[in-house]
């Protein structure tokens, strides 16, 4: 027990300190008591760190590279050469302040292994000059960069090792500047042959003529990888494991908005176990954060890496860090054909995969190599937090025991089976320089690094005369990571026929079934019968994640300019997998989304067979969320056509998908009261009655020859809605997105909501405080914390709210600074985030 004396510095050491943007206004902060022993943050070596780690049995660690060759490493990746290929942010918080953080002293740079040791023995510069680079992929004849506010292509035309100019592809990364921890990252080439990134939506296609620009899924904060299915995954600070169940970019392609089974949540479990004491957390006074002074809870989750080679015995495990605990998890997945769920193997014992003793032993990235081990990036530092969200809490360790020296440093560890000699990649032909031939077979390679090489390499050299070997040797291999990989081929070179797809879609194996499944819209809409019968016999009788795809392919064919016959199979197909019996959520969701505009005579195919009240609701909240008048009255003649129970279902969910509170009205416009809905309204079933009078407020009368009433703009406010426009995207938008939809496990969505539409005061409230969950948001559940803005003066974060009131929620009122101003000073002793419950009091 503590002395009295102790007691009461601890409540000293509780008074506020200057405060810092991290801060939450009237949040009780004690700092670390003085009694409490913290092993120095000694600055060692790499050999000295090395003797540091705790790795599980049957595993080593071994030095790839340190400084002086590199310095403040924050991602990686091997070109077709072997080459080792560095983002150096080497400006980023080399003090609490982040003083002189735009000094353009970051770059990105080549290591070379001269002996073949394993070893970096050279570095060489590519670019310079950058300020805060976050990603870079290199690829046939330049590289990929990201330097906000940019994503650059760099070429090297001459081919001496460094960059030639700077080349934009395409802007939206200013978050990069002022806020890194939340802006676009990762720059992943997957089977799909797309460039994914982590926190941006937008994906990039080569083509021989540039980079074309798509829309995808962009879930994650930092970092992203893929499976051998081409499944993408990523995570979040507080959130361990999510995973795209199925493509991001078929949500685009179907014009669903966000679809079932995108962002699914991997990993429910928050603990972690680092073997050092670790009060050096942002928010470690926060009760449950800390246990002993021990971090018990995740804070700085980052960089999934899925580890598909047979090396180290994990294959298919994914790998992720945790800075802020110094260490590296393990997570083994479970139901790869389902709801896929993930595990730490090590939970029982209270470990993780791998865990320093050094405080500044900073896992950030991992990433795969040539020989098919597990690589890993060490900023080794003191600091990782930036400082818009540096605590006082947090700021008083820094100071107090010298976090913020030295930067510069970093490492490049790579993980092997114990007793595996250093370096050591078989003399097999550079990818760089390999023929035709030798890059099919190296499709086969047991590295899955030299598979990804390869397959970029023929895409990239338009080498469609391949196309031949890669089938030949496609038919009948055993593994079903390599018939995909060769499917993937075929498919980037443009020679996928339907005789390669009837092939994949009799295949035992669902991984290649679904990625056969991802490339039939096209023959499924010019009417291939064969087709069309494999794909409904594999819904009918795979695994959920066979329905699922088989879903958004005939979402894809409902979408293309195909007959009469070929819409009448999709819908029909559609209706097959509503009312299957052994359909699961994410199937129905899916069929559901997928119907879009036809989603009403899915529903009338559903009748003639098993409609479920759980299907029912799925297509009426597609219809709801759609808006159009056409469609809606639609439903509603269905529904007055139908039983009273199938009535109540659709009205139901025809509800569910409207916005909640003050949004919902006037969020249906019709040119007219629809006549159906008027009869529902007199129904005798009062449940179907009472719910059709809620339909009935939510429609606003537009005629058809008139145009929806614009409240006019003053210049002062056009000013103000320009201003509040790009404070949102450089403060908000990286969570929340531009268009205010919102992202699975990160942020909820600003349109439509009920909270950005409801009363002024509770938006100012949850602004200024920030909110935490349980919460809904226009019908999708949210369980995270969103921190405060108080930090901002009053007129910007007026100013952003009234642009989000104006772009996100119908007729909403303005916000003014002095709205802003007199709720602050009401809740100065505030201090902990708002929740639902208090905001609706």
């Amino acid at each position: 027990m503590r002395s009295p004396v102790c007691l009461i510095a601890c409540a000293l050491l509780a008074l506020p300190l200057a405060a810092q943007r991290g801060d939450r206004p009237g949040e009780a902060q004690t700092l670390l008591p003085a009694d409490v022993v913290v092993p120095p943050a000694t600055v060692r070596s790499p050999a000295e760190e090395l003797a540091t780690f705790k790795i599980q049995p049957g595993y080593e660690v071994q030095l790839v590279a340190s400084e002086p060759l590199l310095g403040d490493p924050v991602a990686a990746t091997f070109d077709a050469a072997g080459d080792l290929w560095v983002v150096e942010m080497r400006a980023y918080m080399r003090d609490v302040d982040a003083i002189d953080e735009h000094e353009p002293i970051g770059r990105i740079s080549v290591l070379h292994d001269d002996d073949g040791d394993g070893r970096m023995d050279r570095a060489r510069v590519f670019l310079d000059g950058l300020v805060l680079p976050r990603a870079v992929l290199p690829l046939r004849g330049g590289a990929l960069v990201i330097e906000p506010p940019q994503l650059l292509w760099c070429p090297d035309a001459d081919g001496d090792g460094v960059a030639d100019s700077k080349q934009p592809i395409m802007g939206g990364f200013e978050a990069g500047l002022e806020n890194p921890e939340h802006s676009g990252n990762g720059l992943d080439w997957g089977l799909d042959h797309r460039i994914h990134l982590a926190d941006d939506r937008r994906v990039l296609r080569w083509t021989p003529t540039g980079f074309a620009v798509e829309t995808g899924s962009g879930g994650g904060q930092w970092g992203i990888s893929h499976d051998d299915r081409g499944r993408f995954y990523f995570n979040y600070n507080e959130d361990w494991l999510r995973c795209d169940l199925v493509p991001g970019v078929a949500a685009a392609r179907l014009g669903a908005g966000a679809l079932p089974g995108l962002n699914h949540r991997l990993v429910a479990d928050r603990t972690v176990w680092p073997i050092r004491i670790t009060p050096g957390v942002n928010r470690g006074y926060q009760p449950g954060r800390l246990v002993d002074y021990v971090l018990a809870i995740h804070t700085a989750v980052c960089a999934t890496h899925v580890y598909r080679d047979d090396l180290l015995p994990c294959q298919g495990d994914v790998f992720v860090c945790e800075p802020a605990g110094n260490c590296v998890r393990r997570i083994v997945l479970e139901e790869p054909d389902g709801l896929m769920r993930g595990a730490n193997p090590y939970q029982a014992q209270r470990q993780e995969f791998l865990a320093s003793t050094d405080e500044r032993f900073r896992p950030v990235n991992l990433f795969g190599g040539p020989d098919r081990a597990l690589y890993l990036i060490d900023m080794y530092r003191g600091v990782i937090q930036h400082r818009n969200y540096v605590t006082t809490y947090l700021r008083d360790q820094i100071h107090k025991r010298g976090l913020e020296r030295p930067t510069g440093l970093g490492r490049i560890w790579r993980i092997v089976p114990s007793g595996a000699a250093a370096g050591g990649v078989a003399a097999e032909p550079a990818i760089a320089v390999a023929t035709a031939e030798q890059l099919v077979a190296a499709l086969e390679s047991p590295s899955s690094w030299r598979r990804d090489q390869a397959l970029r390499e023929l895409v990239q050299r338009r080498a469609q005369a391949s196309s031949g070997a890669i089938r030949s040797r496609l038919r009948g291999h055993e593994r079903a990571a390599i018939r995909i990989v060769m499917l993937s081929a075929l498919a980037g070179l443009g020679r996928l026929d339907r005789d390669d797809l009837r092939l994949a879609l009799r295949d035992e194996d669902p991984g290649v079934v679904c990625f056969a499944l991802q490339h039939c819209a096209a023959p499924l809409a010019a009417g291939d019968g064969v087709l069309w019968s494999l794909v409904a016999a594999r819904a009918a009788q795979g695994p959920p994640s066979v329905a699922w795809h088989a879903a958004i392919a005939c979402g894809e064919v409902l979408q293309a300019r195909a007959d009469a016959r070929q819409h009448a199979r999709a819908q029909s197909l559609l209706a097959a997998l509503l009312s299957h019996p052994d359909a699961d959520k994410t199937a129905l969701e899916l069929a559901a989304a997928a119907a879009g505009a036809h989603a009403v005579p899915v529903l009338a195919r559903c009748a003639e067979d098993r409609l479920s009240a759980d299907a029912a609701r799925a297509l009426a909240r597609v219809v709801a969320r759609r808006r159009q008048a056409a469609e809606v009255g639609a439903l509603l003649d269905f529904a007055r056509g139908a039983a009273t129970e199938r009535a109540g279902w659709v009205l139901r969910g025809l509800l569910e998908g409207l916005p909640k509170g003050a949004a919902r009205r006037g969020s249906l416009t019709m040119p007219a009261t629809p006549a159906a809905l008027s009869s529902l309204v007199q129904s005798p079933a009062a449940d179907v009655a009472s719910r059709a009078g809620e339909v009935l407020a939510a429609i606003a009368i537009v005629p058809v020859a008139g145009a929806a009433k614009i409240v006019a703009r003053s210049p002062e406010e056009q000013r103000r809605l320009a201003k509040g426009e790009r404070l949102f995207a450089t403060t908000c938008a990286a969570c929340h997105q531009l268009d205010g939809n919102g992202m699975a496990g990160l942020a909820p969505p600003l349109r439509d909501s009920e909270w950005v539409a409801g009363p002024v005061d509770r938006l100012i409230r949850i602004a200024l405080h920030g909110v935490k969950g349980p919460i809904e948001a226009n019908g999708q559940a949210w369980d995270g914390e969103m921190p405060g803005q108080g930090h901002l003066p009053d007129g910007d974060l007026a100013d952003i709210l009234d642009y989000v009131r104006a772009a996100f929620a119908r007729d909403a009122a303005g916000v003014a600074a002095g709205d802003v101003e007199a709720l602050r000073k009401a809740h100065a002793k505030r201090g902990e985030p708002w929740t639902a419950e208090e905001l609706l009091r």
